[in-house]
């Protein structure tokens, strides 16, 4: 009480250190680091520095064109949580995405609505969006309550966008995982807590 949402995330942020130190953990452990970014410095810190050759995109950030593009221009392989977002929202990200895959930092094409529609339906804009990007089903609600998890909305967007697509948990326990694996999750993010 009394500690503002600022006042907590800064006290939740780990420094450039503590990442350096967790990216060697996990290379030690036989394992990939992935961290998010919220914006381009952050993001520069995580390819450029980091190394990084994965990101994930949350599920609040969809309808983020430039942060979106950002991300594809990249080259990295892509992570997108779907959350509260419509298949048309999917759709249009997904739209942004292939736009910076096809034409990378130093296009001279101009980003548009127009733009990203050609690239995402383009041959080109498809291969790219199968071979780098995995779309995460998510329900926005923390801790989800089970009735409301609706996994076969992970099976829609499958049927969709004919991406890799996977599950983001929210909920308690380990059994909606499971059944997301069992209906064809490629990727399965888990969200927990050590302290409440």
């Amino acid at each position: 009480e009394g500690e503002s949402q600022f006042e907590r995330l800064k006290r939740l942020e780990r420094s450039c250190e503590v990442h350096h130190k967790l990216r060697e953990y996990f290379a030690k452990k036989g394992r990939t680091f992935l961290s998010t970014a919220f914006d381009s410095d952050s993001l520069g810190f995580l390819v450029d520095d980091l190394g990084l050759t994965t990101l994930k995109l949350p599920s609040g950030e969809i309808t983020n064109g430039p942060l979106l593009l950002e991300h594809a221009q990249t080259g990295c392989d892509l992570i997108l949580s779907t959350g509260m977002a419509t298949l048309g929202e999917v759709e249009e990200a997904l739209g942004v995405i292939a736009f910076g895959f096809v034409n990378g930092k130093n296009s001279s094409v101009q980003p548009s609505r127009e733009a990203f529609q050609a690239s995402y339906f383009s041959e080109q804009g498809q291969a790219l969006l199968k071979e780098k990007v995995t779309v995460l089903h998510c329900t926005t609600e923390y801790p989800a309550p089970a009735d409301e998890i609706n996994l076969n909305a992970m099976l829609t967007m499958q049927r969709a966008f004919g991406l890799k697509t996977g599950y983001s948990d929210h909920s308690e326990g380990i059994t909606v995982p499971i059944a997301a694996s069992a209906m064809g999750a490629t990727l399965i993010e888990k969200h927990f807590t050590l302290d409440k």
